[in-house]
C-alpha cells in the first residue's frame, strides 16, 4: 500500500466529510499531527485504527486499504485478502521504522552523556586521584548527566507524541534517568546519617550538597 496514496484518499474523503484534521482525529481518538502525517504520506494508522478511521470517512475498511472508492458490486477474495497483506505489512513496517528511529536517538543522547561524563572527568581529575574520580563521578557527574538525560529525553517523547509516533521506549529509558537521580540523593541522605553524625539529618544532607556545589564550581 502506497502512503501518499493513502494519505490522498483519506484527505479527500475528510474534505467531503467537511472536517477539519483535529475534529477527525478526535473522532477516532488520535491527535491531529497523527492525520496530518498520515495525509503527506509520512506514515500508516494503527491497524487498530483503521476501522474506526474508515467508520469516520464512510468508507469501507476495504476502500481505506485500497485507497480508492470501490465501485464493484463483488470482489474477488484474492484481491481483498492481497490488500489487507499489504496493509498489514506496510504498517507493520511503518512501526519498524519508527522503533529504529526511536532507539537511534536513544544511543545518541545516552552516547553524548557519556562523552560528556568522561570530559568532565578528565577535565576535573587531572591528578588521577581515587577519591576526587569517585567523589566527582557519584556525587557530580551522574546526578548532573541523569537529570539532563531525563529531561532530554521526557522532551523528545513529548515531541514524539505529539507527533503521533511511538515514544515508549523513549519514556523508559527517561524514567531510568529520573529514577537514578532519586537513588543518588537517597544515598547522599544514608550518607549523611552515617558520615556526618552529631548533627541535624537536614543539615547533614544538606552540608554534601554544598560539598558537591563546591566541587562542580571549584
Amino acid at each position: 500500500m502506497d502512503a501518499t496514496r493513502f494519505g490522498l484518499f483519506v484527505a479527500e474523503m475528510r474534505k467531503e466529510n467537511h472536517m477539519t484534521q483535529a475534529e477527525l482525529a478526535t473522532k477516532i481518538k488520535v491527535t491531529d499531527k497523527a492525520v496530518s502525517r498520515w495525509e503527506r504520506g509520512l506514515g500508516f494508522p494503527d491497524i487498530n485504527s483503521l476501522e474506526p478511521l474508515a467508520e469516520a470517512l464512510g468508507v469501507s475498511v476495504l476502500e481505506l486499504m485500497k485507497s480508492e472508492k470501490i465501485v464493484e458490486t463483488n470482489i474477488q477474495c484474492g484481491d481483498a485478502d492481497i490488500i489487507v497483506t499489504d496493509t498489514i505489512k506496510a504498517a507493520e513496517h511503518q512501526k519498524q521504522v519508527e522503533r529504529q528511529q526511536e532507539k537511534r536517538m536513544i544511543l545518541i543522547t545516552i552516547g553524548a552523556l557519556v562523552i560528556l561524563s568522561i570530559f568532565a572527568l578528565l577535565i576535573d581529575n587531572i591528578g588521577w586521584r581515587m577519591e576526587d574520580i569517585l567523589f566527582t563521578s557519584m556525587g557530580v557527574v551522574l546526578p548532573i548527566t541523569s537529570i539532563i538525560g531525563f529531561f532530554v529525553l521526557l522532551i523528545i517523547s513529548l515531541i514524539r507524541r505529539v507527533r503521533g509516533k511511538s515514544c515508549k521506549q523513549t519514556l523508559i529509558v527517561a524514567l531510568v534517568f529520573g529514577g537514578i537521580v532519586v537513588v543518588t540523593f537517597l544515598v547522599m541522605f544514608v550518607l549523611a546519617l552515617f558520615a556526618f553524625p552529631g548533627q541535624h539529618d537536614t543539615n547533614n544532607f544538606w552540608f554534601l550538597v554544598v560539598l558537591i556545589a563546591r566541587k562542580i564550581v571549584i
